[in-house]
């Protein structure tokens, strides 16, 4: 075996054009694989990470019926009230329930600090803890609470890219306590929340450009929609999502006379879907850059059989002093494993070195990029490899120690 070895080496530097081509195709699949596994992943695990940064899997929202239809004029004589501060109150004795707050989605108006510069802006209504749930914390001032809601104040709390629109060259800190004006109303900025990347990720309004205002203070004070209100919760822990929903939702049926006037989305099932479409994603990548190592193999079978016509007299030489069939076939064996091997070695560590190139630019544009290097992916292609060596080398070497040794000795002339 160790006579083999050196000879399937001494063979393959001898001819190291030929070995350097035939490398290349293999090098190619291998280098595809990690780097588009690598960057799959690295989408993915930002995208992962956006969603967990808003409750991820233990989100649970209770809203409105999609269907307005669905809650018949009876249903509506019975009770009519929508969600309430009564229903708020219930939500939050319910068991494995962390968090829950309530929300309005207003849509999107003008909002202009100085008339000659109007934007246009998300209006959210909130009360006390929505930022908590969402995780968001603030670059300057501070969140809406409680007594803002109470006391109908005209508050609002601005995200840092609308700050900055509406504040050009004004430090953020100094944004606080200045007046913003939403459908003509004056509202007292008193927070500014910190840049957030969400790679796309939605929750009805922009991450970049949105006013959040009292709830109370938009409904009573300035006539916002009541009927656009509802609760945004945070359970314990994903599995208790189900008993979290089943309970929350007989306490709002007991509060709503038993009219079920809303819906629950809970999003561990949502986003178990979500990370299905990624895996399968990732199988779809890895096949795509598995299909030009396949054609890779192929190269290398081609070559091994040209080198093993070239090759006979070698062989029968070989054979004539001793060398067995077994011998044969291992020597044309190695060769196709470490042409195969190597030229996978060669793809990962150009992929490794690409994507520690890649990521840091993606990152100068994207702050949350997630850069990661796919350990699945260096495997499989380093696996996949030396596999094909050993599968495309199987017919040329087996072919090779054929040959009959009278045959090979007198092709020799």
């Amino acid at each position: 075996m160790i006579e083999s070895a050196r000879l399937a080496f001494r063979t393959l530097r001898g001819h190291l054009f030929r070995t350097f081509l035939t490398m290349l195709s293999v090098t190619i699949g291998a280098f595809s694989i990690v780097v588009m596994l690598s960057l799959a992943q690295s989408g993915q695990g930002t995208l992962s990470k956006a969603v967990e940064e808003i409750g991820g899997m233990r989100l649970v929202l209770w809203i409105p019926p999609d269907d307005a239809s669905t809650v018949t004029a009876h249903d509506k004589a019975v009770y009519d009230r929508g969600f309430t501060q009564a229903d708020l109150e219930r939500l939050a004795e319910v068991p494995y329930l962390e968090k829950v707050t309530s929300e309005s989605q207003y849509g999107t108006v003008r909002v202009y600090a100085q008339a000659d510069n109007p934007l246009k802006a998300d209006v959210v209504g909130m009360r006390e803890g929505l930022l908590d749930v969402l995780s968001w914390s603030l670059a300057a001032g501070r969140a809406i609470d409680d007594r803002d809601n109470v006391e109908k104040q005209r508050v609002a709390v601005l995200t840092e890219e609308l700050a900055r629109s509406l504040f050009p060259d004004w430090d953020l800190a100094a944004v606080v306590g200045q007046t913003v004006f939403v459908r003509q109303k004056p509202y007292v900025v008193v927070g500014v929340l910190e840049k957030r990347e969400m790679m796309g990720v939605q929750f009805g309004f922009s991450w970049q450009t949105t006013v959040f205002i009292p709830q109370i203070t938009a409904e009573k004070r300035d006539g916002w929609p009541e009927d656009a209100k509802f609760f945004v919760g945070l359970t314990t822990d994903p599995t208790k999502n189900d008993t979290v929903t089943a309970l929350a939702n007989k306490a709002l049926l007991v509060n709503h006379r038993g009219v079920e006037d809303f819906q629950s989305l809970d999003f561990s099932g949502f986003l178990e879907k979500f990370y299905s479409f990624f895996r399968i994603l990732d199988a779809i990548v890895a096949l795509i850059a598995g299909i030009s190592l396949f054609a890779g193999g192929i190269g290398v079978m081609n070559i091994m059989l040209v080198s093993v016509s070239e090759r006979v007299r070698e062989i029968g030489i070989r054979r004539s002093v001793g060398a067995s069939q077994r011998d044969i076939l291992s020597q044309f064996l190695l060769e196709a494993c470490t042409l195969s091997f190597t030229g996978g070695l060669v793809g990962v560590g150009l992929g490794l070195g690409v994507v520690s190139i890649v990521n840091p630019i993606i990152r100068h544009f994207l702050d949350s990029w997630m850069g990661m290097f796919s350990v699945v992916g260096v495997g499989l292609a380093l696996g996949v490899t030396g596999a094909i060596g050993l599968l495309f080398g199987v017919v040329p070497a087996w072919r090779a120690s054929r040959f009959d040794i009278v045959d090979c000795l007198r092709s020799v002339r």
